[in-house]
């Protein structure tokens, strides 16, 4: 009877260790940690003729993956008006844009460029996930998958995700069409993922809590 009783118990707090997580820890009060993983920028399209990105002072591919794709996320962790903690009405959220930054270190220079959007599906974006290692990591992961910056038609395309930082799985999912803006090549597409912050911090959150049922 003792063994029975310990051997239940074991269960118990296994069961209760390996609580999956859900949207709903997300969208509510929860003791989950919540990480902002970064902008994966290692499958867009660069959209338009070179020479315009060149305005300001980009020469190519390479430029934009070594330059900007890391410029692009640190903007984030430096100003504070790039508020993901608040995006998602959380006191806090942890920084870790470590395993993305080195993922974009090595986009495909040969694929940047592209004459559409690639119109990636969900499928396509657990995929690209799937390959994701971020080591002995828990709670949930929150990130951008940029799909296409557009010069000719001055548009971005993102996808926003959260996953189970275990097993990378996506918990909710959603994609912004935005609008860049202002001087200068980072400005410019600075904007256009300040507006998926906005958006989803004015409006999706609510309806994505409404969807889900979540109060």
């Amino acid at each position: 009877m003792k063994k029975y009783l310990l051997f239940t118990a074991f269960l118990t707090v296994l069961s209760f260790g390996s609580k999956a997580q859900t949207a709903a820890d997300l969208l509510s009060k929860s003791d989950v940690k919540i990480s902002w993983l970064g902008i994966d920028f290692s499958h867009v399209k660069l959209i338009g003729s070179f020479s315009q990105f060149q305005e300001a002072g980009a020469t190519g591919p390479q430029l934009i993956r070594d330059k900007y794709f890391p410029g692009w996320n640190q903007l984030i962790l430096n100003e504070p008006k790039y508020d993901v903690a608040g995006m998602v009405r959380k006191e806090k959220v942890e920084m870790n844009i470590e395993p993305i930054t080195k993922i974009n270190a090595k986009a495909d220079l040969g694929t940047l460029e592209g004459e559409e959007t690639p119109n990636y599906t969900k499928e396509d974006i657990q995929r690209f996930i799937k390959k994701y290692n971020f080591g002995e990591k828990e709670g949930i992961g929150m990130l951008f998958i940029a799909e296409s910056l557009n010069k000719t038609a001055e548009t971005a395309r993102y996808h926003f995700v959260a996953i189970n930082m275990k097993t990378n799985e996506i918990l909710l999912y959603d994609v912004f069409n935005t609008v860049p803006g202002g001087f200068g090549l980072r400005n410019f597409w600075a904007k256009s993922y300040f507006g998926v912050i906005e958006a989803i911090k004015d409006k999706k959150y609510k309806a994505w809590k409404k969807e889900l049922g979540i109060k």
